[in-house]
């Protein structure tokens, strides 16, 4: 819950802020729950009140939109983000409320896909749960298969109960069961994971008295046993009670068990007030106390026992109730923003903080909402869904609103909340979209960056002396003064634009001025900010016709990074789309080669791969097997990546590939693609008429835009000759 530490400012802790009324309301109650209106259902199904009509139809609507996002992911050959969106989507179940239908018509495909991940992971208790939910889903014709693994498991548990000494046993079966509970918000599933978490904390006491009375110490592996059970089993009880936020019953099982010596007195003291009188600063307290030590040493003890897991949903429901009660609280809204971020529901953590920032408008309060937006936003582009990013930063409306206002500026400011939905417009291709957030952000942040992004549009655009005017205002601002490679750019953008003005004694200057100061800057600053500088160094020098230097401004960009794959995917995209340019097959392959060994994303290689097989066909040499690899190893499953790699293999045509495209940058693409492959079979005419219309569309920020650019101007004169500047 890291997150609700940004939110803590005035009046974090206390009850005094405005409470929103717990009628207010921003989404009808409905099973209906679109995309669109996710983060407000989200936020209105955490302030319903408890067994209630009201919240049992937000709770169908929002399970049935959840499932559906899981089961995407799984489609979409994500497992992590399907099992995260899975497990969040149950965590907001509480105990009973599971009735058949509420999970939507995906949720027999997202808990079928999240239960075979977990089987596969060894988890026989989150599997357990999740067959035990797909058998009361699934169509009768189904229910054998699905009761064959309920079998399996069902022996595997109980030989796992006899193994080992009474403790391990029980820890054995305790494990399982709780496991089990996490995912199964069921009655039975509770009673079994209390009932045997009481047995195991039991179990250890038992030793313990035996031990104190007999005097006779047992085997090693069993003291180990029951020393973890009287450290953590205590907590691991409370925990399991606080995933229905029952204060009362976790309070009656530490009895059961006579186990509140083995609970820390803040955590007994944070229950009890809890129970007597919820509120939600009293919830908050629980929160604190719930969570463990932070020694060092008793971190390494409890990570030997304990099922974290357990403890983060724990935690996430007790914040969850500290909001229902009083969502005007800044830490209840932080921590709860952090769980649906961590479970696959990121875009609707702007929505739920800002009554907290409407009740506590200072900027500290109001920089921690906009840091929790930009996570959101940058989680959801991660994820590669720009769409859910769009989304979030929609929902962030009533926070910039209330940014703007403020008297003192917040850190991170609005500006840069736009900038950074801008630069996700701008990769998307949407360059109406990106132009207007980043000429927003512009107005009130007078960043580099920002101002650098508007150029590369107005250049587009084909506003080339506007642009200039901006790149010349960048270069004033204090971050271009600290990033030594964004000031390159910048250089080589300036003259990138006044060669297309036509004055290539402006370009020779500015290129010049750019390599002066790169070549002083790169022994400056860290590894990856020396590798950045070699990069566009390695650029400039391109501009010279200087090939030789160019090539080893960028293995000392390799040699800078070489365990970063951020930076060695940029370095090696940078290596093999020179090689391209310049028909350097061997040095195209090789920077393949790299990348392959390097184990990048499948995102990354199957650039390099498609530009390693133009480069054959052009040449018409032999292929040597590496681009195929990689074309073969990626299947066609509907997803970009999947068509690019098809086309590659020559699996589909480039019309087909054009059609493929869902959004501008992946029309640009596909342009790309379709112009080279006219290049490559002869058609010279065809491909310059292909090579001019990539320009024309949005993917301003695209590698292949940058290599259409130079391929189309690969017949002109360098500037040479070199400047005398000192380089290894």
């Amino acid at each position: 819950m890291l997150l609700s530490a940004l939110l803590v400012g005035c009046g974090a802790g206390s009850g005094e802020g405005a409470r929103s009324p717990q009628g207010e309301r921003v989404t009808a109650p409905g099973l209906a729950v679109t995309d669109e209106a996710f983060a407000g259902a989200v936020r209105d199904l955490l302030k319903s009140e408890p067994a209630s009509k009201e919240r049992g139809m937000r709770l169908a609507g929002v399970e049935a939109r959840q499932m559906a996002r899981a089961a995407a992911r799984f489609r979409a050959h994500a497992p992590a983000r399907g099992v995260s969106a899975l497990a969040g989507g149950l965590y907001l179940v509480r105990t009973g409320e599971l009735t058949v239908g509420i999970l939507g018509p995906h949720g027999k495909e997202a808990i079928g896909s999240a239960a075979k991940e977990y089987a596969n992971r060894g988890d026989e208790g989150r599997a357990l749960a999740l067959y035990s939910l797909l058998f009361r889903i699934a169509p009768d014709n189904e229910k054998k298969e699905v009761q064959a693994h309920l079998d399996a498991l069902g022996a595997w548990i109980r030989d796992a109960g006899a193994k080992y000494g009474p403790v391990r046993n029980a820890h054995e079966l305790q494990a399982i069961a709780a496991g089990r509970r996490l995912l199964e918000p069921t009655e039975a599933a509770h009673q079994e994971a209390s009932t045997r978490t009481v047995q195991w904390v039991q179990a250890a006491l038992s030793l313990r008295n035996s031990l104190r009375d007999k005097r006779v110490p047992p085997s090693r592996e069993e003291g180990m046993e029951a020393f973890g059970a009287l450290q953590t089993g205590g907590r691991t009880l409370v925990a399991l009670h606080l995933l229905a936020a029952d204060a009362k019953g976790a309070l009656a099982a530490l009895d059961r068990a006579s186990a509140r010596e083995l609970v820390r007195p803040d955590l007994l003291v944070a229950l009890e007030r809890v129970a007597e009188r919820p509120d939600g600063v009293r919830w908050l307290d629980v929160l604190h106390a719930l969570r463990p030590p932070s020694s060092r040493e008793n971190h390494e003890d409890e990570a030997m026992f304990e099922d974290h897991e357990l403890f983060r949903a724990a935690s996430w429901v007790v914040a969850m109730e500290a909001y229902r009660l009083e969502p005007s609280l800044p830490e209840a809204a932080g921590a709860v923003a952090s769980g649906l971020q961590e479970y696959g529901m990121a875009e609707a953590s702007a929505a739920v903080v800002v009554e907290a920032a409407r009740a506590h408008p200072e900027p500290r309060t109001l920089g921690g909402a906009l840091a929790i937006v930009m996570r959101a936003m940058a989680l959801e582009a991660e994820g590669e869904d720009v769409s859910a990013a769009r989304r979030t930063y929609k929902a962030s409306a009533p926070l910039l609103a209330l940014a703007d206002a403020a008297k003192s500026r917040t850190d991170p400011s609005p500006g840069q909340v736009r900038a950074m939905m801008g630069e996700f417009e701008l990769r998307e291709g949407r360059v109406p979209e990106a132009r207007d957030l980043l000429r927003q952000a512009s107005q009130a942040d007078k960043s580099g960056g920002v101002l650098a992004t508007l150029a590369r549009i107005e250049r587009f655009d084909g506003q080339l002396q506007v642009a200039a005017s901006h790149l010349k205002e960048a270069l004033a601002t204090p971050d271009v003064g600290r990033d030594l490679a964004l000031k390159g750019d910048i250089q080589l953008m300036l003259g990138d634009i006044a060669l297309e003005q036509g004055n290539a004694t402006a370009a020779r200057a500015a290129y010049t001025d750019a390599l002066k100061e790169l070549a002083r800057a790169r022994t400056q600053g860290e590894p990856e900010d020396r590798a950045r500088v070699e990069r566009v160094l390695a650029r400039v020098l391109d501009r010279f016709g200087a090939a030789q230097p160019a090539r080893k401004a960028l293995e000392r960009a390799y040699d800078n990074a070489p365990r970063d794959k951020q930076q060695v995917s940029a370095t090696l995209g940078l290596v093999v789309g020179q090689a391209l340019v310049h028909s350097d097959l061997p040095r195209a392959r090789e920077g393949l080669r790299r990348a392959l060994g390097a184990d990048l994303d499948q995102e990354d290689v199957v650039y390099l791969a498609l530009w390693v097989r133009l480069l054959e066909r052009q040449l018409k040499v032999q292929p040597d097997g590496s681009a195929e690899k990689v074309f073969s190893s990626i299947f066609d499953d509907g997803r970009w990546i999947g068509r690019l790699a098809a086309f590659g293999g020559g699996r589909i045509k480039a019309e087909e590939l054009i059609g493929s495209a869902k959004t501008p940058a992946q029309k640009t693409e596909a342009l790309f693609y379709a112009a080279m492959d006219r290049r490559v079979t002869g058609d010279q005419r065809g491909a310059e008429a292909g090579l001019r219309q990539v320009l024309k569309t949005g993917g301003i920020d695209l590698m292949e835009v940058a290599l259409t650019r130079d391929i189309l101007n690969s017949g002109r004169a360098p500037l040479g000759p070199l400047p005398e500047v000192v380089l290894p």
